[in-house]
């Protein structure tokens, strides 16, 4: 299990581009529900969570995605999901609920549209 994990959070327009720097997990999936609903309560009206830089997701991850995803709707998409963790999508079925996009720049311009 990770220890820490580094969340980064920016914003393009209204739109918040959430990074987790790290595996999100039961240890660190708290820290990741706090930034990302944060971006929600200080204006974000659409969301792009970048994992590109997470290898794992569990259980609790997914959880905090469903919640973003009950708040914010199709306004909420994932980008540069790593092997492991697409597989996850695949096997979950997530891929049929969340948008994924192979870049950051990718999913925000489907945002755009």
């Amino acid at each position: 299990m990770t220890m820490t994990v580094e969340i980064t959070t920016n914003r393009v327009g209204t739109t918040a581009i959430v990074t987790p720097h790290g595996d999100i997990d039961l240890v660190t999936s708290p820290e990741f529900r706090t930034a990302v609903h944060a971006a929600i309560d200080d204006g974000a009206d659409a969301m792009v969570i970048d994992l590109s830089d997470s290898e794992f997701l569990d259980s609790t991850a997914l959880g905090v995605l469903v919640s973003v995803h009950r708040r914010l709707g199709e306004r909420v998409v994932v980008a540069g999901t790593r092997p492991a963790v697409q597989r996850l999508f695949e096997i979950t079925r997530f891929s049929t609920v969340l948008r994924l996009y192979a870049s950051v720049d990718e999913a925000l311009a489907a945002l755009k549209n």
